[in-house]
């Protein structure tokens, strides 16, 4: 298995694809392929309904995005069982037009890839589900993605970046700290102790009812925040800083 995977044949059968594909991210780093092998990756874990098509140089064939932002608004924030139903009513679509702007076929592709955690459960399975569909009638590997893991390697996909880094991840739903040794192992630092960044500012913005103001009425609350923070003065109030005494790399926003 080692050799092959050394030149990752692709005529193996799709569970020792995927067997490849694990064995080569963790062990062999200089992976060199015998032909482009193509990805299409499915990511529901939040509100927004994403599909993309990526080689293993890690160009992007083809992608498209649902966003159910203006819905979520209406209701002050995300609500799971309504992003759960419009997940479900745009991914076959989402999927079809990542595919056409590849100009590919689920056929064409070497293995499906889906967030499968952290996020939120209602939205996680609607995406894992097709994605173990597109899996099951193509006869593709099925990868799960940790989608925190997955944010922490995009930056290899734009820069020359070797391991191992540390990298910041800040998110509506996450922050934390870590060293990325490879594509499969990362060393936790620290993180949150109790709400994320875009948690805190969406609270903070339904708590100053900032959507009953017309400017800010189609943004999010970060973004409602910002652009009224950036009208006021920054030394109105003075803040401490928090966990000074804690000898650690944790967070806390939550005041």
């Amino acid at each position: 298995m080692h050799s092959i995977c050394k030149t990752l044949q692709l005529s193996l059968s799709p569970q020792k694809l995927c067997k490849c594909f694990r064995s080569a991210l963790k062990n062999e780093p200089n992976l060199v392929f015998k032909r482009s092998v193509t990805i299409l990756g499915i990511e529901t874990s939040c509100d927004d309904t994403g599909c993309a098509i990526v080689n293993n140089e890690g160009h992007i064939l083809g992608e498209s995005l649902h966003s159910q932002q203006e819905i979520h608004l209406e209701h002050g924030g995300i609500i799971p069982p309504v992003a759960r139903d419009l997940h479900k009513a745009a991914i076959q679509n989402v999927v079809k037009k990542a595919l056409d702007a590849a100009n590919m076929k689920i056929a064409d592709v070497d293995a499906i890839a889906t967030t499968l955690k952290p996020g939120l459960p209602l939205s996680l399975i609607i995406g894992m589900q097709y994605g173990k569909h597109l899996s099951k009638i193509s006869k593709k590997p099925f990868i799960p993605i940790h989608h925190m893991e997955a944010h922490a390697l995009t930056i290899r996909m734009v820069e020359q970046v070797e391991f191992p880094f540390l990298v910041l991840l800040i998110s509506g739903g996450h922050c934390l700290l870590a060293v990325a040794q490879s594509a499969t192992h990362f060393q936790l630092i620290g993180q949150s102790r109790d709400d994320a960044p875009g948690e805190v500012l969406d609270k903070a913005a339904r708590r100053l009812k900032l959507r009953n103001i017309l400017e800010f009425r189609s943004m999010s609350g970060g973004q409602a925040i910002e652009l009224a923070a950036s009208r006021g003065n920054p030394k109105a109030y003075e803040f401490g800083i928090p966990m000074r005494t804690y000898r650690n790399c944790d967070f806390s926003f939550s005041g």
